[in-house]
Formats: structure tokens, sequence, C-alpha cells
């Protein structure tokens, strides 16, 4: 069993304490930024609960007294983006991001070596991807702040973009983070290896 947030010991040379070989030391910066993934992660699943609270109360006012709640799904399309970018940079560091690894096993079986050149290139590919969502949505979020956009229905439901795009830019920023440190812990030699 596996906690989220411990890098497990690449050399399997872990001091054991009873019985169970213990993860290597982390800086304080690096425990800092795994505090704040968590975070972002419980914000998300908070969102959730929020948002599965309103679908049902719009589903018992629809039903129940034929008077649906105003805006759920405009309140529900843009939960959803707030969500997967607060949540994905968790995912992406406790190894939850699904993937594929026939090809990368059946690699490790000849060379292991070989095995974290592909899933680092994987993964500077994942940095590359979320670091170009960062650089599309930055002159948006300016632009919304600047001009004070909003999304929804005006007199009925408004909201501001900024925030969901805000959203947007921390989470693929930390996405791109995460990729990174990722890679260079598959790739340096474990005694090579210091923690941030």
């Amino acid at each position: 069993m596996t906690v989220p947030f411990d890098r497990p010991d690449p050399a399997g040379a872990a001091a054991v304490a009873g019985g169970q070989p213990s993860a290597p030391p982390r800086s304080w910066p690096r425990r800092t930024f795994e505090a704040t993934l968590s975070g972002l992660n419980n914000l998300g699943s908070l969102w959730i609960i929020g948002l599965m609270l309103l679908v049902g109360a719009d589903i018992v006012a629809r039903s129940g007294f034929n008077h649906p709640l105003d805006a759920v799904s405009e309140i529900a399309a843009f939960s959803v983006v707030g969500i997967m970018f607060l949540q994905a940079a968790a995912t992406v560091h406790s190894g939850r991001m699904t993937k594929s690894t026939m090809l990368l096993d059946w690699v490790a079986a000849r060379s292991q070596r070989a095995r974290n050149v592909i899933e680092a290139s994987y993964m500077l590919l994942g940095a590359v991807i979320f670091g170009l969502i960062v650089r599309a949505t930055w002159p948006n979020l300016l632009r919304s702040i600047d001009r004070s956009e909003f999304f929804g229905v005006p007199g009925l439901f408004t909201i501001p973009t900024w925030p969901i795009r805000l959203i947007m830019v921390v989470g693929a920023s930390a996405v791109v983070l995460v990729y990174l440190l990722k890679i260079r812990d598959l790739l340096l030699p474990p005694k090579d290896a210091t923690y941030v």
C-alpha cells in the first residue's frame, strides 16, 4: 500500500523501522509543495460535495415543488473545469493519472533505465501540454480581470470568469512542476538525487 504523497525509496535500501521501509527525508520546500497539492485536492473534493448538494437540491425542487433552482447547469459547467484543475496536480503526483504500462513493463524487463527514459519522455510531453494551457490561459485571465468578464445570464445569474481562469493557471502550473519533479526523480541516480 502506497501513501499518495510519499516518494518511495528508489534504491529500495531505506532504513527499516518495524519491518516497513521508510521514505527518504524530504526538505521543507518539497513538503510545502506537497501540502499545497493536497490542499488544492481537498478544495476540489469540497467543491464536488457542494456541487452534489446543489444538484440534489435542484432535483428535489424540480420534482417535488415544480420550481427548479436557477443556474444549476451553468454552475455545474464551470465547476467541472475548476474541480479538474484543482485536483490534476495531486493526481499526477500520487501516480493515479490514467496510463497504460504494458510497453513500460515490457521494456523494464530488459532495462529499467530505458523504462525510466520512456516514462520521463511521457512526463515531459505532459509538462509541455500543461505549459501550453498556462500560456494560452494567462492572457485570457488578464483580459477577464481588465474587462470584468462574467459567465451566465444577466439578471438571472452571473459570476466573474477570472476565478476559474486563475484556478486553471494555478492548477496547470502545479501539474508542470509535478511532472518536472517526477522526471528528475526518475532520471537522477538515487545517490545523487537531492530533494527540493
